[in-house]
């Protein structure tokens, strides 16, 4: 007869909403800072205005006229390379770097 212990505990931990929650948050804050400099900067108040859930589950730009920035297409932007989805934009560029914040965050 052969008798095999296996101890999950590591797999556990690693697994724990914690963990993954740690993950979440450093895939959010990595994504704020490349997604910045695709936000339109007039006066840089919308850049300066993004905050991250506690739960890092969204990024949230906190002025009134954050909405109409993101989604208007029609919208005359003043500084180059910005413009409406700036989510969009920079995931398509970093999306391994966001990847990456999360194993490390997550401690995978």
């Amino acid at each position: 007869m052969v008798q095999i212990t296996i101890n999950l505990d590591g797999a556990k931990r690693k697994m724990s909403q914690q963990s993954r929650q740690q993950g979440q948050y450093a895939l959010a804050n990595q994504a704020m800072a490349d997604m910045n400099p695709f936000v339109p900067m007039k006066e840089g108040i919308l850049r300066q205005t993004a905050t991250i859930d506690i739960d890092g589950g969204g990024v949230n730009y906190n002025t009134p006229y954050a909405a109409e920035m993101f989604y208007m297409y029609k919208f005359n932007y003043t500084t180059p390379g910005t413009g409406p989805r700036w989510d969009n934009k920079a995931s398509a560029i970093h999306m391994k770097d966001w990847i990456n914040a999360f194993i490390k965050g997550a401690q995978w």
